[in-house]
């Protein structure tokens, strides 16, 4: 094996360390809605606890990239690969702490109380799920298209955000005595609201990745 052909097999391998991370991330995003729905603490716990692997595979991923910057003298576009995987795995892990925050909110959340889960949220929480999924997809394939589409996704969260946020404000006026359990809905669908944007941050990368250019 020449030292350029080991040098590629480090990139895939970092390639999948990063897939690896945003598989765990997802998985917390599910966990942390159901955890919430179902009021179910020992799964919320578990997202709790994964966060911390996620913060440490971020850690580990950007160690990989410094090194393979300082000792392989990358050429652009394999610059731009690594430039992006570091962006891209700050977002994961922000995504992971917005799936973390979803999960303390399930355990904080009063188990006697009547108020249920707003049903945009669990609507959310799925679009973004596979808006990840897909995001992660262009980021194996380097493929600009795709990435696009699913910035395109954006604006469904948003809305679905919109509508929740004003729909819990009036339950709030009109049943006071729940206004604790009701902020705490509202702070999860900001939570998903803010997964949805830094999904769009890994897309911008993927697609300056593929093409060079920057997204606006």
């Amino acid at each position: 094996m020449t030292t350029r052909q080991h040098y590629h097999e480090k990139l895939e391998q970092l390639k999948i360390e990063v897939l690896k991370m945003a598989g765990i991330v997802n998985e917390s995003i599910s966990r942390s809605m159901h955890a919430l729905i179902k009021r179910d603490a020992s799964l919320a716990q578990k997202v709790v606890d994964d966060e911390k692997n996620i913060n440490q595979m971020e850690f580990d991923i950007e160690e990989q990239c410094v090194v393979l910057i300082a000792t392989e003298q990358p050429v652009a576009g394999e610059l731009r690969f690594i430039i992006s995987t570091l962006k891209t795995v700050r977002d994961l892990e922000r995504c992971g702490d917005y799936a973390c925050h979803v999960a303390t909110t399930a355990l904080n959340f009063d188990e006697n109380a009547t108020v249920s889960v707003h049903e945009d949220l669990p609507k959310m929480a799925v679009i973004c799920r596979d808006m990840l999924k897909n995001a992660m997809d262009a980021y194996n394939e380097e493929n600009a298209e795709l990435a696009a589409q699913v910035r395109k996704k954006d604006d469904i969260v948003d809305s679905l955000y919109l509508h929740s946020f004003k729909e819990l404000l009036t339950d709030m006026k009109q049943e006071p005595e729940h206004v604790k359990q009701v902020h705490s809905l509202l702070f999860v669908g900001k939570c998903l609201e803010r997964l949805g944007d830094h999904i769009i941050n890994i897309c911008e990368e993927v697609e300056y990745i593929a093409t060079g250019k920057r997204i606006e």
